[in-house]
C-alpha cells in the first residue's frame, strides 16, 4: 500500500538547508533585514537563511552575488562579490554595532562630495586645518571655546539680527578707513575716553551737543 506524502514549501525550504553542503558557496542574495545582519540567499533554486559575518564589512543588498561559507550548523555570508544594481556599497558592521577606524594616517577622498550624518560629532584634535573655497555653517547654536582665536581673511563678512561682542580688553587696527553706517549710535565709556587724530571733522544735520561740568576746546 503506497502512502501520499504532502510536503508544504517550509518542508521544502528545510530540507534545502539541510543539503546545502560544507564550505563555499556563491549566492544570489533575495533579501534583507532592517539591521542587517540576517539575509535570505539563493543557491541553484533553494533559499536559506545565512548571517553576515563579522569581517563582511560591506552590507548585502537584494540581487547582490555573495561568496557563502557554511558548516554544519551556520550558513555565513564572508564577502560581496558583485552588485548589479547601481546603489552604492555601505560600510557596516551588522547588527547595528558601533565601528571604529585606527590607523598612524587614514585619509578619506571624495571625487565630489562627502557628507557626515549624526545626532553627535565629537572631535579631538591638536590640530585642525580646514581649506575651501567656500564655506558655510548653518546651525541654532554655534559656540566656540578657544584660549586664542585668530581670523585671517580677505574679505569678511557678518551679518546678524543682533550682534555682542564681549572682552575684558578689546583692541582694533585699521590701518586704512573704518567706515560705520547707523541709525543709532550710543557709547557709554565708564572711565575715559580719548581720541587723537590728525584731523577730525564733525558733521551733523540739526544738533550738536557737548555736555559735561567742564568743557574745554583748545
Amino acid at each position: 500500500m503506497t502512502m501520499p506524502i504532502r510536503a508544504t514549501s517550509n518542508d521544502i525550504l528545510a530540507m534545502a538547508e539541510r543539503l546545502l553542503e560544507p564550505g563555499h558557496h556563491t549566492a544570489r542574495v533575495v533579501s534583507v533585514s532592517e539591521d542587517g545582519s540576517a539575509v535570505v540567499v539563493e543557491v541553484a533554486g533553494a533559499r536559506h537563511t545565512a548571517t553576515v559575518a563579522l569581517g563582511c564589512l560591506v552590507r548585502p543588498m537584494p540581487q547582490d552575488a555573495v561568496l557563502l561559507f557554511t558548516n554544519v550548523e551556520q550558513v555565513f555570508i564572508v564577502t560581496v562579490l558583485e552588485r548589479t544594481a547601481p546603489n552604492g556599497g555601505m560600510v557596516s558592521l551588522p547588527g547595528e554595532r558601533s565601528m571604529s577606524i585606527e590607523g598612524e594616517t587614514i585619509t578619506i577622498a571624495a571625487r565630489q562630495r562627502l557628507s557626515l550624518r549624526a545626532g553627535s560629532i565629537d572631535l579631538q584634535t591638536k590640530l585642525l586645518a580646514v581649506l575651501a573655497d567656500k564655506g558655510t555653517w548653518i546651525g541654532k547654536l554655534y559656540t566656540l571655546i578657544a584660549d586664542r582665536f585668530r581670523c585671517s581673511a580677505r574679505i569678511q563678512e557678518a551679518s546678524a539680527e543682533q550682534f555682542t561682542v564681549k572682552a575684558v580688553e578689546r583692541v582694533a587696527v585699521i590701518e586704512r578707513i573704518d567706515t560705520l553706517q547707523t541709525e543709532t549710535q550710543a557709547i557709554r565709556v565708564t572711565g575715559i575716553a580719548s581720541e587723537m587724530a590728525h584731523s577730525k571733522v564733525i558733521a551733523v544735520s540739526e544738533d550738536l551737543r557737548l555736555d559735561g561740568k567742564r568743557v574745554t576746546v583748545a
